[in-house]
């Protein structure tokens, strides 16, 4: 069988796992936080290569988008798909803006940088998307948001043109992209956050993701995770655990000792495929479910307790194991709190005949 709504829910649980472990951990030498126990060497601790395994994070939950666009769009009338999407992408932009809110209130008694809210154009900026200074992880929020407005051509497009041809075609652009961006042509001064420095950065940033996207697109179209299950379930029988273990170390362990980035995003597809290869026990199915419900607030959220107002915070506990469990249990604890804020919002008069009238539109 294809992916349901919980396999790509698990698979948002992985990908918000490896942001947070590619945020936290992927740094050597000085830049080092925390205590880590074992280290391969003077400058590079064990730890390091879980941050940077982390890098299928974003590619993964770009998968997901894409996979879940195709199906619906598959399935229904443009008009119709048209109108869920941009109503979901409506209750986004309200989530966003009230964790917005919340944490520049918090930046107002907490913020001992002065960085939030700082002023009346940064808090705008930063509301409005135009920036996203207040916390690195939001340049993804407009970039995806950019792409959900623009998905109807990608996914006509893949639904007519070769599904080689697409891959192959996409992943030359992402290459492109690359080395465009390790020549860093794609900079900006602080002063060009506005337009000039919005576009360049959009622009750069969903030819970074199309490729992700159109992955997603292409693995739901040809049926490639029931396509691959079906083979390796014949082939390994009872042992496909072991088997798909086996496999998943090899292929890391190189992964490791060539260390460049870019393949990183490339076998992201592999750990996808693998990860829904995998035959999980129940408690690791809930365990991954939960961190998927609630991947989208830690994503919005996270870098508050490292990087922004609670700088270093997380690091009190020294040990990355200790790390991991502290940015988890503060990004929950404030992700339950944002979700009874936004529950108590969607059932405030006003907001549903707000909501009302935009779904009726038909936006």
């Amino acid at each position: 069988m294809e992916l349901g709504k919980n396999d790509t829910r698990m698979a948002k649980g992985l990908a918000i796992l490896g942001l947070i472990m590619h945020h936290l951990y992927v740094q050597k030498g000085a830049e080092v936080h925390g205590s880590p126990m074992i280290w391969i060497n003077q400058d590079v601790p064990l730890i390091y290569y879980l941050g940077f395994l982390g890098g299928i994070c974003l590619p993964i939950y770009c998968f997901c988008t894409g996979y879940a666009l195709f199906l619906q769009f598959n399935h229904m009338e443009l008009k119709e798909y048209l109108k869920k999407t941009y109503f979901r992408l409506f209750k986004f932009l309200i989530h966003f803006w009230i964790i917005c809110i919340i944490f520049t209130i918090v930046g107002l008694f907490f913020d001992q940088y002065g960085e939030i809210p700082g002023n009346i154009y940064r808090f705008l900026g930063n509301f409005f998307l135009l920036e996203h200074t207040y916390n690195g992880a939001w340049w993804f929020a407009s970039t995806y948001m950019v792409f959900i407005l623009l998905s109807p051509l990608f996914l006509k497009l893949v639904k007519k043109v070769d599904s080689r041809i697409l891959f192959i075609t996409f992943a030359m652009i992402f290459c492109a992209y690359y080395v465009c961006k390790v020549m860093r042509l794609f900079n900006t001064s602080p002063e060009e956050y506005y337009w000039k420095g919005f576009l360049v950065r959009k622009l750069s940033d969903l030819w970074y993701v199309l490729f992700f996207y159109v992955v997603g697109m292409l693995l739901a179209k040809e049926k490639i995770i029931s396509r691959i299950r079906k083979w390796w379930d014949k082939v390994t029988g009872d042992k496909s655990n072991f088997s798909l273990f086996i496999v998943v170390m090899v292929v890391t362990l190189a992964i490791c000792v060539i260390e460049i980035s870019g393949l990183v995003y490339f076998f992201a597809i592999f750990y996808f495929i693998c990860f829904h290869l995998w035959k999980k026990p129940e408690p690791v199915e809930k365990f991954f479910l939960f961190l998927g419900e609630h991947s989208t607030n830690i994503w919005l959220i996270h870098m508050f307790f490292y990087l922004f107002i609670f700088k270093d915070l997380v690091f009190i506990v020294k040990y990355p194991v200790f790390v991991l469990m502290f940015m988890f249990g503060l990004s929950i604890t404030c992700s339950y709190m944002i979700n009874f804020i936004m529950k108590q919002l969607w059932k405030s008069a006003s907001l549903r005949k707000l909501t009302s009238c935009v779904e009726n539109k038909g936006y």
